[in-house]
């Protein structure tokens, strides 16, 4: 584990990360939607924003996760289409 410091929307959050670049570019992104939604709600105090960033990224994860499953599936299907015609 190593310590490192990543900014957020202005703010310094010390952490105990096991692989830094991929800390810093999820900070960097958290901090980017963030700047995004306060552009469309200038009004938006940062912790409202913070959990319109969490609910975009879980969204994107629960995409991703269906994609997963999906792609899981036309593999899985793949393997027994070859199975049955190598035979």
């Amino acid at each position: 584990m190593e310590k490192i410091e990543v900014n957020v929307y202005g703010d310094n959050y010390p952490l105990r990360v096991e692989r830094r670049e991929l800390t810093e570019k999820a900070a960097r992104d958290v901090d980017g939607v963030m700047r995004l939604f306060a552009e469309k709600a200038p009004t938006f105090e940062s912790a409202r924003l913070a959990v319109l960033a969490a609910i975009s990224f879980a969204e994107k994860k629960i995409e991703l996760e269906e994609e997963m499953a999906s792609l899981r599936q036309s593999v899985a299907r793949l393997n027994v289409f070859i199975g049955q015609n190598l035979h």
